[in-house]
């Protein structure tokens, strides 16, 4: 059957720029965990370590080490796809 509507809500996308996570989700994050920046919108964009609930510095850590560190992707929750 056809598909459906193209998902562009992508876990880690912090800044909903589209492509893979890079330096600038995580300062989009860095900002919104401690300088009460706007938050990822759905909030799950935020969500990169897949454990739920608004961002917060677990989820930065973990897009750090996915970006830079070559760790683990980071993971579908909610209304985000992959």
């Amino acid at each position: 059957g056809p598909l459906g509507p193209l998902c562009t809500d992508k876990p880690g996308d912090a800044n909903g720029l589209g492509g893979n996570p890079n330096l600038a989700d995580i300062i989009y994050l860095v900002n919104y965990v401690f300088k009460g920046g706007p938050a990822p919108n759905p909030s799950c964009r935020g969500d990169a370590n897949g454990l739920g609930g608004n961002a917060n510095l677990s989820d930065i850590i973990y897009l750090v080490n996915y970006v830079f560190k070559g760790g683990p992707a980071p993971l579908k929750t909610e209304v985000c796809c992959l």
